[in-house]
């Protein structure tokens, strides 16, 4: 029942207003050419009215476009509805019966609203009552017999449904499969509206973190698939008691998050209180409230704070990040990471990467990435967009930066030599360890005492430390590519793009960011730019890494563009060492796939998911 009331992702008041007024518009343009075209086929009070009335939609359309910002969805269904009024009278005072089928004719933009816009039932209900109203017009008026009715109808209906499954396939990587909520994706894409919008009326903006208590025990006790349904049912009763403008997704395992547009951070507590309190699912939640010229991540990221402290205190409540918590929660979050740095107590998984021939990446991985992971005693997982950050502004970046190095080398070196000959490893490197004199002496030192090549160590940089100002970082990489050492650029896209710079950068691996890969099998627009960076880079001798891959779909139109390699949750997820051997033992025993023509390093590289 909840796919037939629930309304599309896009549906947001301000786009709809803008289609709807577009398409209202261009209807009674279309509609004035149809009377220009009928001339002297009626009389001329006939045409006058018509053209009165077509002059009328145009102004309407204009006007709904200007006023988009005020709309609501109410209104908007009654633009919708006298959408298909003024067709239906358009159709019965057009002077001939051609003239009648083209004012017909527009309600094909009918359709496409009610396919894309509205959720299934209100869509039936306003296609049903366009098709009925127009096919109703063009029988009274003797052009159309049933047959030839029931033909346009089958044709609108033919337009509407394509429509609507592109438009579903396009949400799609937006959409958490399990629950059907806004996956993580869908969230920041939600959230950056959000905020833009905040920033602009000046209303508050709310956004709140949730972990379910005790779903690991659920998992351990019952199985994994009575974790899914209480997940499913925890995403449906929450949606719920949710108002409709609010956004609920789910980011992963037992994570959630909401995003309240126009709700203080008072509000959103009050609505979450029996959501947290509920016996059959009980949660912890932080809640953040937008402050002036904030972005996404930084009101995401003090929602964490605000999470981690109520896990810390005792879990089941909510609570509100503030200045004072945050300090608070962050020393103590920087405290605990400063004693699993020295204690061992992070992890290093490993995320495979494929050579992109054929799609689907059979075989042996071509490399992997070393990805930190940090599972606190008391409080469990702790996200890395949280602590690597705190890392960074509290002078641990460094620290943490030569235990993921070591550590990976070490194990990678474990394996039987066989497995790891032609592996190449990925780190991720800060901007900050780039220009810390004696950076790639410790690098070399690593090398040295662990045995790893380093003809197969990429270290991986953000674009941003391409664009910044910083020529000790730049200096340090072409150092590190004198002593045969690999670079990737990271997140290329996300920023500035810097390709006047790329010349600048000893760079072996171009890595496209995943929002890229998540529209490229259906925009495009984002193919022909994709297409476009992998031909720049092939007169670069940069291999193209294409990211974030999460379907099969997505795999074989990143091949057909020209990108050399692939990584993602489709190939492979971070995961610890063994589960790494067992892979590329498999891998060995399969056919091993042909390095694609254009990989500089023959084969190798680095990889996806959160790049700490």
């Amino acid at each position: 029942m909840e796919a037939w009331t629930r309304v599309p992702e896009v549906a947001t008041p301000r786009l709809m207003g803008a289609v709807f007024g577009v398409f209202y518009a261009l209807g009674g343009v279309a509609g004035l050419c149809v009377v220009q075209a009928a001339g002297g086929a009626a009389a001329g009070g006939v045409l006058t009215t018509l053209a009165l009335i077509c002059l009328g939609a145009v102004v309407a359309g204009l006007a709904t476009v200007a006023l988009r910002d005020r709309l609501t969805t109410r209104t908007l269904h009654a633009v919708v509805a006298s959408g298909t009024a003024t067709i239906t009278t358009g159709v019965l005072l057009a002077p001939d019966a051609t003239s009648a089928l083209l004012f017909a004719a527009l309600l094909t933009f009918i359709a496409v609203d009610c396919a894309v816009f509205f959720s299934t039932a209100a869509g039936l209900v306003h296609f049903g009552t366009s098709v009925v109203a127009g096919t109703a017009a063009l029988s009274a008026r003797g052009d159309l017999d049933g047959w030839e009715a029931a033909a346009l109808g089958v044709v609108l209906a033919g337009v509407a449904g394509v429509v609507a499954v592109v438009a579903k396939r396009a949400s799609s990587a937006s959409r958490d499969s399990l629950t059907g909520l806004p996956n993580r994706r869908g969230l920041d894409a939600a959230l950056e509206r959000s905020v833009r919008t905040a920033e602009r009326t000046g209303e508050p903006l709310s956004v709140a973190l949730l972990d379910l208590d005790g779903f690991k025990a659920v998992n351990d006790a019952s199985g994994h698939a009575a974790g899914d349904e209480l997940l499913r049912t925890t995403a449906a009763t929450w949606r719920a008691a949710l108002p409709e403008e609010a956004v609920l997704a789910r980011l992963g395992g037992d994570e959630f998050a909401v995003v309240l547009p126009g709700g203080s951070s008072g509000a959103l507590v009050e609505l979450l209180a029996p959501l947290v309190g509920d016996r059959r699912a009980p949660a912890s939640a932080g809640v953040a409230e937008t402050r002036w010229l904030e972005g996404p991540a930084d009101v995401l990221r003090r929602a964490d704070m605000a999470l981690y402290e109520v896990k810390r205190s005792g879990r089941g409540r909510c609570a509100v990040a503030g200045e004072d918590a945050a300090t608070e929660g962050e020393a103590a979050l920087v405290e605990d990471l400063a004693r699993a740095l020295r204690a061992g107590g992070l992890e290093v998984h490993y995320q495979p990467l494929y050579d992109a021939a054929p799609a689907g990446a059979a075989g042996v991985p071509r490399a992997v990435e070393a990805l930190v992971r940090w599972h606190h005693p008391q409080h469990g997982p702790v996200s890395p967009t949280v602590f690597v950050p705190l890392a960074e502004s509290r002078g641990l970046v460094t620290e943490l930066g030569a235990l993921v190095l070591e550590r990976a080398c070490r194990e990678l070196m474990s394996l039987p030599p066989e497995l790891r000959s032609d592996l190449r490893l990925s780190v991720n490197v800060s901007g900050l360890e780039l220009v810390r004199p004696g950076y790639l002496r410790g690098v070399s030192d690593v090398l040295e005492r662990t045995g790893w090549p380093v003809s197969r160590l990429v270290l991986e940089v953000t674009e941003s430390v391409v664009e910044a100002d910083a020529p000790q970082a730049l200096a340090t990489l072409r150092e590190a590519r004198a002593l045969g050492l690999l670079i990737s650029v990271d997140d290329f896209g996300t920023g500035y793009s810097a390709l006047s710079r790329l010349d600048e950068v000893p760079a072996t691996y171009l890595k496209l960011d995943c929002s890229f890969t998540a529209t490229v099998h259906t925009s495009p627009q984002r193919a022909r730019l994709v297409r476009a960076v992998t031909a720049l880079s092939r007169t670069l001798d940069l291999a193209v890494v294409a990211e974030g891959v999460e379907s099969a779909e997505q795999a074989q139109v990143l091949v057909e563009l020209g990108c050399t390699l692939l990584q993602g949750y489709h190939l492979g997820r971070p995961e610890p060492l063994e589960a790494l051997a067992r892979r590329l033992v498999a891998g060995t025993a399969a056919p091993a796939t042909a390095p694609r023509q254009g990989d500089p390093a023959t084969a190798g590289s680095p990889v996806e998911a959160a790049d700490v």
